[in-house]
């Protein structure tokens, strides 16, 4: 099984694995994340380069925010 989870202490978006159960590994995805979440709101709002984007912050997240990934 694999896991998005971010971690508000760390600032890390990370790509976690188990097996059942079992941690195996985690791999610090933030950047790309990002990078591509960014690209996806210039698209959408069909923003150039040189244009900005203004994000208003209405609610806190926990302190770990995890979303399993099914197959």
């Amino acid at each position: 099984m694999q896991t998005l989870e971010y971690n508000k202490q760390t600032s890390k978006i990370t790509l976690n694995t188990y097996d059942e159960g079992f941690f195996l590994s985690e791999t610090d995805i933030t950047d790309a994340v990002l990078t591509l979440a960014l690209e996806k709101l210039y698209d959408d709002y069909g923003l150039e380069q040189g244009d900005e984007l203004h994000i208003t912050k209405k609610k806190s997240l926990g302190s770990v925010t995890k979303i399993e990934l099914k197959k």
